[in-house]
């Protein structure tokens, strides 16, 4: 009984929004929805915009597999809430130092 108990607190919090995750899925949404409006010119001569995309979006995919490891090495709320703020934190300032440029 206890082992179907820690099954379903593990699957409970899979589906738990996390910082990372949200950060994560927005990043994935708004590249998404970067390459919808701007079609024509990723894709124009060979298309490298569009790999660059994909390279993108892969990042945020990135940021999701990070955040299924933080939980399950990480058993204190706290510690992992602060850890997970801090790579959102440094990861926005990259992408802020970024379109500065």
């Amino acid at each position: 009984m206890s082992t179907l108990k820690t099954t379903s607190d593990v699957s409970g919090q899979l589906k738990k929004l996390t910082i990372l995750k949200v950060y994560s899925l927005i990043y994935i949404f708004g590249c998404l929805g970067f390459a919808l409006l701007n079609w024509k010119v990723l894709t124009y001569e060979e298309g490298w915009g569009m790999v660059g995309m994909i390279g993108l979006i892969s990042l945020g995919l990135l940021g999701l597999i990070v955040d299924f490891i933080l939980i399950k090495l990480i058993p204190t709320k706290w510690l992992f809430h602060l850890i997970e703020l801090l790579i959102v934190f440094f990861f926005s300032i990259e992408l802020w130092i970024s379109f500065k440029k």
